[in-house]
C-alpha cells in the first residue's frame, strides 16, 4: 500500500509564475475544462452517442416480440371480356370488379405459442353475377418440445438486454479512453510550456555569466580565452530554445487533437497544484477494478449471453412436437339479395416431426459447449491479467512518487550548487566550465522533477482507467442525449 502522507514539497519548478505564458498561450484552462470542452466537441465521443440512438432502438425492438402485429392487404381489380361479333355485327362485352379487403393479426406468446387472425371481406361487382363473401379464422400454434417454453421465447429479449448493458460499457470504454488521452496530452502540454521557462531561465543565467566573464577580464581576473566557454554555452542554450519552443507547438496540436478543437486554439493550461497519493491496498484495487472495469464487465455479459446460446442451441435437438388448433367461419351472398350463407369448422391435432441421420442438429450444440468452455478460460485469463495491471499500477505510482522527493532533492541541491559555484568563480576560485556543467545540472535537475511530478500523474490516471474509475474520478456520468 502506498503511503499515505501527502506530498509536501517546494516544486518550484511547476509553479513559476504564468503571467508572460498567458499572454503567449491565451485562454486560461484547467483540466476540468479540458474534460468538459472534450465531452461536448469530441466527435469520436458524439459518433459513440449516435450509436446509443440505433442500439437502443434494437433494444425497442426486441422487447417488441410479443406485441401483436398487424398486416393489412387490401386489393381492388377488375377483369373484362369480349364476345364475338353477333347478327347485328356488334360485340357484347362485360366488366367484374373484385374489391376485396384482408388483414392477419399474429402474436407470439412468451410460452412460445403463437396465434394467427386472418379476416377477408370480398366484394364482386358484376352485372351477371354480383356476391360477397367475408370471413375469418384463427389459428394457435404450440410448440411443446423444440421452441416451447419460456426461457427459450424470451432468450432473445435476454440477449438483446445483455447487448443493451454491454453497449453502454463500450460507451464508458470510449469515454474513458478519450478522456485520458486528453488527460495526458493536457500535462505534456503542461511539461512542454514548463520545460520552455526552464530553458529561458537558462539562457538568461548563460546571459549574466557571459556579462560577468567580461567584467572580470576587464578587471584583469580571467583570461579572455575563458569567455569561449560561456559563449559557446549560451549558443547551446539558445539552440534548446528553439527545440522547447517547437515541442510547446507541438504538444499543444496534440492536445487539440486529442480534444477534437480547432487547430488554432490558444490554450493557456492551469498547473494542478495538489498531488495526491493512492490510498487503495492491493484487495482493495482488485476489488474495484473487477467490479468497474468495462472490458471485464463485458465479458461477464458476453458470457452470460453464451450460457442463453447453449440453451437454446440444447432445445433445438429436440424433437419438434407441437399442438396445433384452429376455428374458422366464412359467410356468402349471391346475386345481392337474400340471406347469408355460413359455415363454421373447427381443428385440433398433435404434430410431431423426427429428424433421423441429420449430423447438423447437434452442430450448433456442440459449437455453443465449445464456446462456453473457451469463454470459461479466457475468463481465468482476464481475471489474471488485471491482477498482474493492477499490481503493476500500484507499484508503479509508489516508485513516482518517490521519484518526485528524490528529483526536489536534486533540483535544491543543485540550485545551491551554482549559486556557491558563482561566487567562487566572481572570487576567482573557480572556472567557467565548471559553472557551466554546474548549471547543466541544474537544467537537468529540474526537468528531471517536472518530469516526475508529470509521470506520476500519470501513473494515477492510468491506475484509474486500470481500475475503470476515470470517469467517477472526474465526476462524468453517462447521459443519453
Amino acid at each position: 500500500m502506498l503511503s499515505n502522507k501527502p506530498i509536501v514539497i517546494a516544486c518550484a519548478v511547476l509553479f513559476l509564475p504564468f503571467t508572460a505564458i498567458s499572454q503567449v498561450f491565451g485562454q486560461d484552462m484547467t483540466l476540468p475544462d479540458c474534460i468538459a470542452t472534450t465531452l461536448r466537441e469530441n466527435r469520436t465521443i458524439k459518433n459513440s452517442y449516435l450509436d446509443r440512438i440505433v442500439q437502443k432502438y434494437d433494444l425497442r425492438v426486441a422487447e417488441d416480440k410479443f406485441t401483436p402485429k398487424l398486416n393489412l392487404t387490401p386489393n381492388i381489380s377488375s377483369t373484362g371480356s369480349t364476345a364475338p361479333l353477333g347478327v347485328l355485327g356488334s360485340n357484347s362485352s362485360s366488366i367484374s370488379t373484385t374489391t376485396e379487403a384482408a388483414g392477419v393479426i399474429t402474436e407470439l406468446l412468451p410460452t412460445g405459442a403463437s396465434i394467427n387472425l386472418d379476416a377477408k371481406y370480398d366484394i364482386l361487382s358484376s352485372e351477371a353475377k354480383p356476391s360477397r363473401s367475408y370471413g375469418w379464422n384463427v389459428t394457435l400454434t404450440q410448440p411443446l418440445l423444440k421452441g416451447g417454453g419460456i426461457d427459450v421465447t424470451m432468450a432473445s429479449v435476454r440477449n438483446a438486454r445483455l447487448n443493451e448493458q454491454s453497449n453502454i460499457l463500450s460507451l464508458k470504454s470510449t469515454l474513458m479512453s478519450t478522456l485520458t488521452s486528453v488527460i495526458t496530452s493536457y500535462r505534456s502540454y503542461v511539461q512542454a510550456i514548463k520545460s520552455l521557462e526552464i530553458t529561458k531561465q537558462s539562457l538568461q543565467r548563460s546571459r549574466e555569466l557571459i556579462e560577468t566573464n567580461r567584467e572580470l577580464i576587464n578587471a584583469g581576473r580571467m583570461a579572455a580565452i575563458e569567455l569561449v566557454q560561456s559563449e559557446a554555452d549560451l549558443a547551446n542554450k539558445e539552440f534548446s530554445l528553439l527545440s522547447a519552443e517547437n515541442a510547446v507547438d507541438a504538444a499543444r496540436l496534440a492536445l487539440t487533437k486529442a480534444i477534437d478543437i480547432d487547430k488554432n486554439s490558444k490554450i493557456n493550461p492551469i498547473i494542478e497544484t495538489n498531488i495526491p497519493v493512492v490510498k487503495y491496498s492491493l484487495e482493495e484495487a482488485r476489488k474495484i477494478a473487477f467490479e468497474n472495469r468495462p472490458d471485464y464487465l463485458r465479458s461477464l455479459l458476453s458470457y452470460e449471453s453464451a450460457k442463453i446460446s447453449l440453451m437454446t442451441a440444447k432445445n433445438s435437438t429436440l424433437w419438434d412436437l407441437s399442438l396445433t388448433g384452429g376455428y374458422s367461419e366464412n359467410y356468402y351472398r349471391n346475386n345481392g339479395q337474400g340471406s347469408d350463407s355460413s359455415s363454421g369448422n373447427w381443428q385440433a391435432g398433435l404434430r410431431l416431426n423426427i429428424p433421423i441421420g441429420d449430423l447438423s442438429i447437434r452442430q450448433g450444440y456442440i459449437s455453443a459447449d465449445i464456446n462456453i468452455q473457451k469463454m470459461e478460460n479466457d475468463l481465468a485469463k482476464q481475471r489474471e491479467n488485471i491482477e498482474i495491471e493492477v499490481q503493476d499500477a500500484l507499484r508503479n505510482a509508489a516508485m513516482n512518487y518517490r521519484q518526485i522527493k528524490l528529483a526536489n532533492l536534486s533540483r535544491t541541491l543543485s540550485e545551491k550548487k551554482v549559486e556557491i559555484e558563482t561566487e567562487k568563480l566572481k572570487a576567482g576560485r573557480s572556472t567557467n566550465f565548471q559553472l557551466v556543467s554546474y548549471q547543466n545540472d541544474l537544467v537537468s535537475a529540474q526537468n528531471n522533477e517536472l518530469g516526475a511530478i508529470v509521470t506520476y500523474m500519470n501513473a494515477l490516471t492510468s491506475l484509474d482507467q486500470i481500475l475503470g474509475i476515470t470517469l467517477d474520478r472526474w465526476g462524468v456520468s453517462l447521459a443519453e442525449r
